[in-house]
This record gives C-alpha cells, sequence and structure tokens, in this order.
C-alpha cells in the first residue's frame, strides 16, 4: 500500500492485520517514520507483529518505485492487492503549489507504481484499488459534455487523458486547492484504462469520504480515518466490477455527477441525475 503511513492509509495497515489476517507492505515515502508507524501499529496491536513490513515508496521518484517492486520480486512476493492510497493536495502539509506538482503524485504516481507492481500481483484473484476522491465528481460536474464523455469513456486512453489534463491545466480550470480536483478525475480516468489493460485482475477507484486526517484539517472533515476505509475494504474483499468508481459507503457511484452516502447506487447513465454528493 502506498502513503500508508498516515491517515486513511495507515487506518487501513491496522484493519487488514486485525481483522482480515493480511500481511501488509506499508509504503512510506520516509522510512523512518514508517518503521515508527508499524512500532506505534505493533504496539497497538500486538498480533500485528510480524504482519507488517515497512518498504520505502516514494510514487514521484521513479527510482524509488522500481526499488520497491525489485525487492519485493527479490523475495517472491506475490500480491494479493495493490493499494494506491498516497495523495497530496487540500491541505496536506508540504502539498505542491501546482497542478502538476499535484498531478505528479496523485495521477503519475499511481500509473507508475502500478506499472511497477502489476507483475506480481496474483492474476487469478488480484486487484487494483486506487484511493481517488469525491473531488473527482466535484471537478467533472462542473466541466462540458465533451470532458464529461472522455473521463467517463471506457474505452478511454492514456494519451487522451492527458491531453484533456494538459488543456486544463493550461487553462487554468484545474479544480480545487490548485488541481486537486482534476488530479482525481484523471485518476478514476487512469482506472479505466487500467481495467482494460489487466482484464485478468479487478481494478477499482474509489472516495473515502471527508476524512479527518492532516490533509483535510481546516475544512471541517469530522469522519475517522477508520471510517475511511469502508469503501476500501469493500473494493478488496467484496464482489466488485473492474473499473467502476465507488462511493464512500461502498456503493456505485458516477464519475461526471455527485452523490450523497445512502443514497441508490448507480446504475448507469438514466439515473445520473438523481445523485448529488459523495464526499
Amino acid at each position: 500500500m502506498t502513503g500508508a503511513s498516515s491517515g486513511i492509509g495507515l487506518a487501513l495497515c491496522k484493519l487488514l492485520v486485525r481483522d482480515h489476517g493480511c500481511y501488509v507492505y506499508l509504503g512510506s515515502r520516509n522510512p523512518t517514520k514508517g518503521e515508527g508507524c508499524l512500532k506505534s501499529i505493533v504496539a497497538e496491536i500486538p498480533a500485528a507483529a510480524g504482519k507488517i513490513e515497512v518498504l520505502q515508496l516514494d510514487v514521484t521518484d521513479q527510482a524509488s518505485v522500481e526499488a520497491a517492486a525489485a525487492s519485493l520480486k527479490s523475495k517472491k512476493v506475490s500480491l494479493y492487492a495493490l493499494v494506491n492510497n498516497a495523495g497530496t493536495g487540500l491541505n496536506q502539509p508540504d502539498s505542491p503549489s501546482s497542478a502538476d506538482g499535484i498531478l505528479a503524485t496523485n495521477y503519475h504516481g499511481v500509473h507508475a507504481v502500478t506499472e511497477a507492481m502489476a507483475a506480481l500481483i496474483d492474476p487469478n484473484v488480484g486487484r487494483i484499488v486506487n484511493v481517488s476522491s469525491g473531488g473527482a465528481s466535484m471537478f467533472l460536474k462542473k466541466q462540458d459534455a465533451a470532458s464529461k464523455a472522455l473521463f467517463s469513456n471506457p474505452d478511454v486512453t492514456k494519451a487522451e487523458i492527458e491531453a484533456a489534463v494538459q488543456a486544463f491545466v493550461d487553462s487554468g480550470n484545474v479544480g480545487m486547492a490548485n488541481g486537486y480536483g482534476l488530479s482525481k478525475a484523471a485518476l478514476c480516468a487512469l482506472t479505466l484504462v487500467q481495467a482494460k489493460k489487466y482484464p485478468n485482475l479487478k481494478v477499482v477507484s474509489l472516495s473515502p469520504g471527508f476524512i479527518d486526517t492532516p490533509m483535510t484539517q481546516g475544512f471541517g472533515a469530522r469522519l475517522t480515518p477508520e471510517q475511511g476505509c469502508i469503501s476500501s475494504l469493500k473494493c478488496l474483499f467484496d464482489d466488485v466490477t473492474s473499473s467502476f468508481y465507488y462511493g464512500s459507503d461502498g456503493l456505485r457511484s458516477p464519475l461526471t455527477m455527485t452523490r450523497d452516502p445512502g443514497m441508490p447506487e448507480y446504475e448507469g447513465e438514466d439515473n445520473q441525475t438523481q445523485e448529488r454528493d459523495n464526499r
């Protein structure tokens, strides 16, 4: 799991070892911070000892990504799932000030890690879970029909996504917090590309909800990081459909409109107008 040394990622690590018997690779850009997280988890959950391993992984550094993949390969690791959780933006400490900087983590970083790790994922039952945001649909619902169609097209190509992203950046139309919305919309579109590229895997994107983490400080979020794991756990262990985007309540959501948790599950274009807000 990338970005696992704080917030939702750290909470998900705890739940995976405590409640699901998983062996977790805790991806952390800073290995010292990662080791501190590991110690805190074991102190809280003694049974986690020996079930979590820190993996130095900076998703914006290709050498770091390749080294992490090589380390797992050398141990003959077979992954059940890859959780692309690393993200930046909003009020994240040290968040880049430009859309390109945010895209480097939230979009390009996911592509780099997935390309490096895909061969290690179990080809029979494996999953790729991309942690996006309700900010993706909040951004897309304000765009023109052509952009909505492109970003939700199951046959979209990576080249088409990147051309559209560049046009948004060039025009300054990048959504909230210097590009956070655009970066998460691009991530959901990338999930569509990955679902076609890896047809033997279940590849999904999701919104964790509006969770109280360092990224959302000052925005009024009240849900705990553990509550932000509902959709991730659903996408990891339950029956989900590859390429779909799931809301914070674990139900399928539209990419081009927003819906509230607890509202009817999205089933297709004809009920898109019923959807509202899913943060």
